[in-house]
């Protein structure tokens, strides 16, 4: 069973333009997200018009994981979380240089 992971990317950090740019960066994003652990990871990437809204969140078989229950199921595929997600925010970097031709 694949983890769903969203991640809610914040237009400021395309520059002071971002809210324009945020929908089509995400969209070039996601196909190289795909990429990533496509065995195991289900990816999202979706702008964060809602800042009510977590910047990631995790779910299962459609429902929402917690921080423990995250970890756990990370543990359970050979993952550790902290290095999950500093790869996913360096990934991310890397899909932003890219968008900008940098």
């Amino acid at each position: 069973m694949k983890i769903n992971v969203i991640c809610r990317v914040e237009p400021g950090c395309l520059g002071p333009d971002g809210a324009d740019h945020v929908e089509a960066f995400c969209k070039k994003a996601q196909t190289e997200f795909d990429k990533i652990d496509p065995c195991s990871v289900d990816w999202e990437l979706i702008p964060r018009w809602d800042k009510t809204k977590p910047e990631i969140q995790y779910l299962l078989a459609g429902k929402l994981l917690n921080e423990q229950q995250t970890k756990m199921y990370l543990s359970a595929i050979g993952r550790e979380h902290d290095d999950f997600e500093g790869r996913l925010f360096k990934q991310l970097t890397t899909c932003i240089n890219h968008f900008f031709g940098r």
